[in-house]
């Protein structure tokens, strides 16, 4: 069963609440309280929510469904973040961080890019949800063929700034589902006051850049890219490079572009490691005579950024509070 370990009292704002009226049955056996009022009633509990996902479809989905698939990992890891377990997931493509380490013998119902169909619908899931790599129309109507709830929770912002704003109201309305919205709510609020209070303290660090090391390649990439936290959020000065703002692949460049560019920090994600590959570490590809004379080598400010949290499940609370603790290692 996918239940939360905790619940709150009451789920409230943030999704339009159906189901909730109190049936003839409980009406009857209702007692009264010494001013007259009816004492309350299991059945004023929200039996259903009514999500608007990703594709701007309204979904009415069941609280606490009984079996639950999710085909995305921040979504999986922000269900555990608050305390909800899931029936199946995706092939992890490398190893799992700590707080998800459980899933790395769970079920697996295919991969992020190719879900296994067939054995989904052998688990007759009350509720399915898909995300980022798997959240895409085609992907949503083959499950709505068996599934009775289907949920697109990706977080695509057309800009950049919104990002965070928009994870917040997937994850507030992942809780929603599962009686544990608070919790939710709380969680982004704490996160959103410790982005602040680094931000007050980047504006004196120089410039950044953010690269990806991937089979010794070495990519840049710019304040609207999928890095773009960095800047948007955490508040730090892009280089002058001329990096293509968008997209999220990056731009190739070379060694000597750390010398042309200087900057005062560079965060460093190695890619190969986040999905399970081996190849040459990241630092190691970095570390030559070019690039260790820059400012941010001087300073010690190369610093690697967590690889789950920043690529492949970045839309999830734990994920958050990561960025937050690498982007500290700068100040």
């Amino acid at each position: 069963m996918s239940l939360p370990r905790f619940l709150t009292a009451a789920v409230a704002g943030a999704v339009l609440l159906t189901g909730c009226g109190t049936s003839s049955a409980s009406q009857s056996s209702a007692t009264d309280t010494p001013d007259g009022a009816p004492s309350p009633s299991t059945s004023d509990v929200p039996v259903s929510v009514t999500i608007t996902d990703a594709q701007d479809r309204e979904v009415e989905v069941p609280t606490t469904p009984g079996t639950v698939v999710v085909m995305d990992w921040s979504v999986i890891r922000t269900l555990s973040d608050l305390g909800v377990e899931v029936d199946a997931v995706p092939q992890s493509s490398g190893a799992l961080p700590e707080d998800i380490a459980e899933y790395q013998d769970a079920t697996t119902v295919g991969t992020v890019f190719e879900p296994d169909y067939e054995a989904i619908a052998a688990l007759e899931p009350d509720l399915v949800i898909v995300g980022s790599r798997s959240g895409t129309p085609e992907v949503v109507a083959e499950f709505e063929k068996f599934a009775p709830a289907v949920l697109d929770m990706s977080v695509r912002a057309k800009d950049p700034a919104d990002v965070f704003d928009l994870t917040t109201e997937r994850v507030v309305q992942l809780g929603s589902i599962f009686g544990v919205e608070q919790e939710a709510t709380d969680l982004m609020a704490d996160l959103e006051t410790q982005i602040a209070e680094v931000k007050e303290q980047t504006g004196d660090l120089g410039t950044a850049m953010v690269v990806q090391v991937s089979d010794g390649t070495v990519s840049a990439y710019g304040p609207g890219s999928r890095f773009s936290q960095v800047y948007t959020d955490f508040g730090f000065t892009p280089t002058q490079a001329p990096i293509e703002d968008g997209g999220s692949h990056g731009e190739e460049i070379s060694q000597e572009f750390f010398v042309q560019y200087n900057p005062g920090v560079i965060f460093v994600l190695d890619r190969a490691k986040a999905i399970g590959e081996e190849q040459t570490p990241a630092l190691d590809v970095l570390s030559n005579g070019l690039v260790d004379t820059t400012d941010a080598a001087a300073d010690g400010k190369i610093i690697e950024i967590d690889g789950f949290a920043w690529y492949l499940a970045t839309a999830a609370p734990s994920s958050w509070q990561q960025m937050v603790d690498d982007v500290r290692k700068a100040l």
